[in-house]
């Protein structure tokens, strides 16, 4: 790789539960949640995204959404953490930071839906 090139991006897994009781913020700002992720997806930073559940929804019944998990690809964690932070889920307290995990990453496998 040139040194022109500049640094190397890695994946990172983030893993980033809601506070207890968070569900009804979370769902309020969602549609701006999801609205400011576009750029992020367009410019790579962000590979997948979504909402991890407390169990698969029954018919009509909306789901429960328990955190979020997403793949981010950038130079180093603290770019993660600062897109993170940054995120309306972040300034409207339904990520607990408290709990929150980002690790390095290796893609073995990832298919498009």
């Amino acid at each position: 790789m040139s040194s022109t090139s500049g640094p190397a991006k890695h994946e990172w897994i983030c893993i980033l539960p809601d506070h207890e009781g968070a569900l009804e913020r979370r769902m309020e700002v969602r549609p701006d949640h999801l609205k400011a992720l576009a750029p992020n997806v367009d410019s790579g930073l962000i590979l997948f995204g979504g909402g991890y559940m407390e169990s698969v929804p029954a018919e009509g019944e909306g789901p429960k959404i328990k955190g979020s998990v997403m793949l981010a690809y950038a130079e180093s964690k603290e770019e993660v953490v600062q897109m993170l932070k940054n995120d309306i889920y972040s300034k409207k307290d339904v990520w607990d930071w408290e709990k929150v995990q980002i690790y390095p990453f290796k893609s073995a496998v990832r298919k498009p839906l």
